[in-house]
């Protein structure tokens, strides 16, 4: 009994290791992303990308396979929630916060006296 329960913990590992591997994947293709689209924004283009997306997505959201509807709709969400993290990171400051840093990593002045 004691050799299954170590299989399962074992094997839930591998898949919560697995998970937090896909996510850094997926986090890392948006700023990917949203590089691309700053780059390419610099030099006038980025709407036409996006229209061409919307139009794509929106050519499966007239199609009649409703499971496809699904996922394109999902799809359509996902890109939508990555312009607008493009135009956050466009208005946002340039230089990093160092302060903001190391409260989140729970080091510095502020992290201390909330302990």
């Amino acid at each position: 009994m004691k050799n299954i329960i170590l299989s399962m913990i074992a094997k839930i590992s591998r898949m919560e290791a697995d998970a937090k591997q896909l996510t850094a994947q997926v986090e890392a293709q948006s700023l990917l992303l949203s590089a691309l689209f700053l780059t390419v924004g610099k030099n006038g283009g980025p709407q036409e990308i996006i229209e061409s997306v919307n139009k794509a997505i929106n050519s499966v959201l007239d199609s009649d396979d409703d499971s496809m509807k699904s996922d394109a709709t999902l799809l359509f969400e996902q890109f939508q929630s990555i312009i607008s993290t493009t135009r956050l990171i466009d208005q946002a400051d340039p230089e990093l916060n160092a302060d903001t840093l190391n409260a989140i990593n729970g080091k510095g002045p502020d992290a201390v006296a909330e302990s």
